[in-house]
């Protein structure tokens, strides 16, 4: 976009993409991948880092870069003197970590760098983009069902769980769309969440994938695509994470049940489409 580089040039802002933070490497690469296609689409200085985690990981398993976090790349711009930013959320949902600790953690640098200007966007979710989510997730389930030949299967639909209900409304909310855009396809879509508190302020997480995948008579045998509410490989998600090994888990005691994953979405280029308009509403409020 023309009017990103103009803005670009003449500020010199940077631009910060900005997930949770992980200590798994390919979550790192994931995100610094992102960060590198919309540099390359917008022209702007964009970097990848972690609200917290993400500097424990040692050059030596990111490519011969080590990982950073929010705090350290603004520290150490601002040491250079370059003190105008641009925070793009790489968030599903309204996260505390954006919410309430992104703002108190810069309140805290701008006691030592009074200079600091940091604009935010709001997470991917919001303005239109849940509907965009929906149909990232659909295609991805629909990829599934044409490649594997599945008639109709059942879907159930993953997150990471949350403490907070703005995100876990996300989820449902994503999911309803889902279910709607495969009418026809699938046999029902069911939602669920791969950890929780234990407090009951925190039930409307539940059911958690393991659980529901053995409830049979949720879940009965045949066809199930579980389908992923990831961004990027971790942890849950991708190959060897927790929702792989929970679901060679079920198949081992429920033979009978067919289970195929789809993949993180993070790098899909509606994403990509999302995360510049996001940027450029940015700049042209600045």
């Amino acid at each position: 976009m023309d009017s990103v580089n103009e803005k670009t040039f003449e500020n010199g802002q940077v631009c910060l993409l900005v997930d949770n933070g992980s200590l798994h490497p390919d979550a790192i690469l994931a995100l610094r991948r992102v960060a590198e296609k919309l540099s390359e689409r917008t022209g702007m200085e964009t970097e990848a880092v972690g609200l917290l985690h993400s500097s424990k990981v040692g050059a030596g398993e990111l490519e011969g870069v080590p990982g950073q976090t929010l705090e350290s790349c603004l520290r150490r711009y601002s040491a250079r003197g370059k003190t105008d930013f641009v925070v793009l959320p790489f968030f599903l949902g309204p996260s505390r970590g954006i919410t309430d600790w992104l703002p108190r953690k810069l309140g805290e640098l701008r006691n030592d760098f009074p200079e600091l200007r940091v604009s935010s966007a709001p997470c991917l979710s919001v303005d239109g983009g849940e509907e965009i989510l929906a149909e990232i997730v659909t295609q991805s389930v629909d990829r599934i069902i044409k490649s594997e030949g599945l008639d109709p299967p059942l879907v159930v639909f993953v997150d990471h769980g949350t403490p907070e209900p703005g995100v876990n409304a996300v989820r449902e909310g994503v999911g309803v769309q889902v279910s709607d855009l495969l009418c026809g396809k699938i046999s029902r879509l069911l939602t669920c969440s791969m950890e929780r508190r234990p407090e009951s302020e925190y039930d409307f997480n539940e059911p958690m994938l393991e659980n529901l995948l053995l409830d049979e008579s949720m879940v009965p045998d045949g066809d199930v695509v579980v389908a992923l509410f990831f961004l990027s490989p971790g942890r849950h998600a991708g190959k060897n994470g927790d929702v792989e090994k929970t679901c060679e888990r079920v198949k081992g005691i429920r033979p009978e049940l067919r289970v195929h994953i789809t993949q993180p979405f993070g790098e899909h280029p509606r994403l990509l489409d999302l995360l510049e308009q996001r940027l450029q509403d940015v700049l042209d409020s600045c």
